[in-house]
């Protein structure tokens, strides 16, 4: 299939990065598959609860029918067709600087190439399944023919609404046993190449035994796995707003479970308290100083760690 040279609907196609080679790391994307028709609205949604507008939007009509979306750490994926299952079994986005390079750095980790580099209007993509089995798609972004950086400020296409919060993070989440935490940290930082950090004191519905924060993913260990699917993102709120959250959207949140809510789009996330005080400041520190000690004389992942159970 031969690759459009130039976007079909220019007037909604912006980027304010239209080259990913500036990028210093992978920037990691959760994933929300939603209705062509409700993209907009989703994309006002997100733009009231995190407090920025979205950067990218890019209608790749050639390409299974997608409308694409960034909003901060998500990305809204529209389609008018049905998705397919390895779409579906899809659950995370990472915009690359190299998409050779990112290849070439994975497979040290045993990531498996699903399928393979394809050019797009975008650039180009790969799919992957890493070590622990999570799939994700790769996509390096490279300009078209008289591209320019281009933000949703000067853009007609997508209308803001509201007025935005600021302060609500919404980071990936990943929800291992606590016995595969260390590990996990470290795969993460090989596959993100970003190093680990211990996030201020937390708070949720339930404890968690270890946290930390690897480039836009959070990372939580637990003595014991809850029987259903754990939530896909994390929505970090000042522990003053929390209770005003279900506020910033048209419709109230829908409770997921007792430590989740379900998003616009059908995305769960976990809502965390984050404590920003000087008693908060100590905790993160001790974390910080913690989890530094027990990554210590093995701070690299390698194909000859422990084998993953996939389930």
């Amino acid at each position: 299939m031969s690759v459009p040279l130039r976007p079909a609907h220019p007037e909604r196609w912006f980027r304010a990065r239209p080259d990913s080679s500036v990028l210093s790391r992978p920037r990691l994307l959760a994933r929300c598959l939603i209705d062509a028709a409700e993209l907009d609205d989703h994309i006002g949604s997100y733009e009231r609860l995190l407090g920025v507008p979205a950067d990218l939007r890019m209608p790749i009509p050639d390409f299974g029918g997608l409308e694409l979306a960034a909003v901060g750490n998500l990305l809204l994926i529209a389609s008018a067709r049905p998705f397919t299952p390895i779409q579906r079994q899809t659950s995370l986005s990472l915009i690359v600087p190299s998409l050779d390079r990112q290849l070439e750095l994975l497979g040290a980790t045993g990531t498996t190439v699903l399928e393979p580099p394809e050019p797009i209007l975008p650039g180009a993509r790969a799919r992957v399944r890493f070590p622990d089995g999570t799939v994700a798609e790769l996509v390096e972004h490279r300009p078209w023919p008289g591209e320019k950086p281009r933000s949703a400020d000067s853009s007609s296409a997508v209308p803001r609404v509201g007025t935005p919060t600021g302060r609500v993070r919404l980071l990936v989440q990943r929800t291992v046993h606590e016995d595969d935490f260390l590990r996990t940290v470290r795969l993460y930082e090989a596959l993100l190449q970003a190093t680990a950090t211990a996030p201020p004191r937390l708070t949720g519905a339930r404890t968690a035994a270890l946290t930390a924060i690897v480039g836009n993913l959070l990372l939580v260990g637990l003595p014991a796995l809850p029987s259903i699917p754990p939530p896909e993102a994390a929505l970090i709120v000042p522990a003053t707003r929390r209770s005003g959250l279900p506020t910033l959207f048209p419709a109230p949140m829908v409770p997921a479970s007792t430590d989740g809510v379900m998003l616009p789009g059908g995305l769960t996330a976990e809502v965390w308290a984050e404590h920003d005080s000087a008693a908060g400041a100590h905790h993160r520190q001790q974390v910080s100083q913690a989890l530094s000690t027990l990554l210590a004389g093995n701070d690299t992942w390698t194909v000859e760690d422990q084998s993953w159970p996939l389930s």
